[in-house]
């Protein structure tokens, strides 16, 4: 997911992980994966994943981003 610049820091990223996470655990599942760009391993981070690793991912257009591979229990 990404938030527009003119839309950050109120809680829309939050929101969106709760209904992630309520989704989730109604289907059962017992881990969260995620994939996140480094401006978004605070928020990540601060909603309880743990990073596991960093790894550029190249963009169908040929742009590498370095990303952060993120893991949650569902709770």
């Amino acid at each position: 997911m990404f938030v527009r610049s003119d839309w950050t820091r109120r809680g829309l990223g939050r929101r969106i992980l709760d209904a992630c996470e309520a989704a989730a655990r109604t289907e059962g599942f017992h881990i969260l994966d995620l994939m996140g760009t480094l401006p978004g391993v605070p928020l990540y981070a601060n909603y309880g994943f743990r990073e596991l690793g960093r790894t550029d991912v190249t963009t169908p257009d040929g742009v590498t981003i370095e990303c952060a591979s993120m893991q949650k229990p569902v709770g």
